[in-house]
């Protein structure tokens, strides 16, 4: 393993483009799979984009933060994980409203962003304490055991709504169930394997082009984590899935901080950098624009170019103005 992580690293560029051509490959294949396993089981689409598609993709900072954790880079952790939401809000939802008008279904509007707001107020409130150990980490995974009961839920009630419904209005499948499944699970890891080759390809470029490990986890590594949202979103946005691509955002940001960032800290306590609040500030600011946003059922083009501009803005002064 050391040996393909050293070549990997030698190669970056190389590393690099065999990583994004996987998450390509890979994002197709998780939106096929998950549409179509979705319409079988009678569970919607945006049900499965909370779910299991939020959760493969969040996968990358998921093997990303138990691996820096074991070796005692906490503040790179929870960097890659506020990195990350704020790069699936503004750069995610930013370039899928850009493709096209992302409608948004009342039910995100009224209880996934909410949920999502609060989560990622509870989570911000507890860097004040300073250090975010085992007791919090268990706080957050209540938490968001609360809210997977209710997605449950909320599936299986609009799987009885669709079983009641005349088969006509049940959409075709062009694939058989274990085709489905393939599909999916073979996206996951072209997903998983390709987030992890991207990061080690962009995070080597970066330091070997001089960038600080401050600047590239807090950047180069929630781009590079974050690269799988954006795939899967763009690909379902272009597919006419919106549910799927929006619901992708709102439930990988919920895994982010709900799920990755507690087993993060039950791997090891995280002690929370002095500026750690500038970047919660930014989180919370951005995931309140988006729900404003939404208030109309759905992101124009022009409100997603909004939001890719203050990412980029917050880059710029996340590269040239809190380094300096």
């Amino acid at each position: 393993m050391d040996s393909i992580i050293t070549f990997a690293q030698d190669w970056y560029g190389i590393t690099l483009i065999l990583g994004v051509a996987m998450l390509i490959f890979g994002g197709h294949m998780l939106v096929e799979g998950s549409v179509a396993i979705a319409t079988r089981l009678g569970i919607s689409k945006l049900v499965i984009g909370l779910t299991i598609v939020a959760f493969s993709t969040s996968s990358p900072e998921l093997a990303l933060n138990v691996v820096a954790s074991i070796n005692n880079h906490g503040e790179l952790c929870l960097g890659n994980i506020f990195g990350s939401n704020i790069a699936n809000i503004g750069l995610v939802l930013g370039i899928g409203a850009l493709i096209c008008k992302l409608p948004v279904t009342g039910r995100i509007i009224k209880v996934e962003f909410p949920w999502l707001i609060v989560a990622t107020v509870v989570v911000g409130g507890a860097t004040l304490f300073g250090v975010l150990n085992s007791y919090w980490a268990i706080g957050f995974l209540c938490l968001f055991t609360v809210l997977m009961w209710t997605w449950f839920r909320i599936g299986k009630e609009e799987e009885s709504q669709l079983a009641s419904q005349s088969e006509e209005a049940i959409p075709e499948v062009h694939c058989s169930s274990i085709g489905a499944w393939a599909m999916l699970l073979v996206g996951l890891l072209l997903l998983g394997f390709g987030g992890k080759a991207t990061e080690v390809g962009a995070v080597t470029g970066a330091l070997a082009l001089g960038m600080s490990k401050i600047v590239v986890g807090g950047t180069v590594v929630a781009i590079a984590t974050s690269l799988p949202e954006v795939v899967t979103t763009i690909i379902a946005a272009k597919k006419n899935h919106p549910d799927l691509a929006v619901g992708n955002v709102v439930g990988s940001n919920i895994f982010n901080i709900l799920f990755v960032l507690p087993i993060t800290m039950l791997v090891k306590p995280i002690t929370v950098p002095s500026d750690a609040w500038m970047y919660v500030v930014i989180m919370v600011g951005i995931t309140l624009l988006a729900w404003v946003l939404t208030m109309d059922q759905r992101i124009k083009p022009k409100e997603g170019g909004i939001l890719l501009a203050l990412y980029i803005s917050f880059l710029v002064w996340v590269t040239f103005v809190a380094v300096s």
